[in-house]
Order: structure tokens, then C-alpha cells, then sequence
């Protein structure tokens, strides 16, 4: 029997057992750590390109929406000032179809008054014809 013989290969501190324990899971050993900061990099660079679109676009949204907004209170305004217009005009009608209505029972009263006269009149010239 052979004694326990060591390896010649030279042990590489702590990163060589984490990539043996990353390819005993399936994963792959873990690269050179320029390489991998360059790809972190490269992310957070995406990323923040991404949030700065989403930004912009959000931006671009709320002056949009500005904009329809202060359209819309415009001419929310002009339909208030067309409808006090208006109002004032539906008054104005109602003031002149009351005095309209008064007039014409006036002119009622007096015609039927005048008829009745009338009639009166001739059936007091029937009788003394």
C-alpha cells in the first residue's frame, strides 16, 4: 500500500475551491475579475441607460399631458364664459315673454271687455228696433 502521496499541482488559495465547488454544481468557474467588472460595468450601464429612457419617456408623457391639460382648461373657460353668455340671454328671454304674457291678457281683458260692450250694445239696438 502506498502511502498518501499529495499533489504536485500547487494549491491556489480560495478561488481555486470555489471553482471546484462551482463545477461539482454545473456552474461555470468564475472568470477573470477584470472581465467580470468590465461586464458589471457594462450592465450598470445598461441599466442606468434604460432608467434614463424610462425617465425621458415619463418626461416627454407628463409635458404631453400638459399641454392637453392647459388646452382643455382653456377651453373649459371659454364654454363657462359662453354659458353665462347664455344664461344671460335665457333671463333676458324669460324677463320679455312674462312682460309678453301680461301684455296679451291686457290686450284679452280689453277686447273681451269691449266685445261684451258691443254685444251689449247691439242686442240693446235689436230689441229697440
Amino acid at each position: 500500500m502506498e502511502p498518501f502521496r499529495q499533489s504536485m499541482r500547487p494549491r491556489s488559495s480560495l478561488a481555486g475551491a470555489e471553482n471546484i465547488l462551482r463545477i461539482g454544481r454545473g456552474e461555470q468557474p468564475l472568470e477573470n475579475q477584470a472581465v467580470r467588472d468590465g461586464e458589471l460595468s457594462r450592465k450598470g450601464q445598461a441599466a442606468l441607460d434604460l432608467v434614463s429612457q424610462v425617465a425621458d419617456t415619463i418626461s416627454a408623457t407628463e409635458n404631453r399631458i400638459e399641454t392637453l391639460l392647459l388646452r382643455a382648461l382653456e377651453q373649459l373657460k371659454t364654454m363657462e364664459d359662453r354659458n353665462r353668455v347664455l344664461e344671460a340671454r335665457a333671463v333676458q328671454a324669460e324677463t320679455r315673454a312674462r312682460d309678453a304674457e301680461k301684455w296679451l291678457m291686457r290686450l284679452h281683458v280689453e277686447m273681451e271687455d269691449k266685445f261684451t260692450s258691443w254685444k251689449s250694445a247691439q242686442s240693446r239696438g235689436s230689441a229697440a228696433a
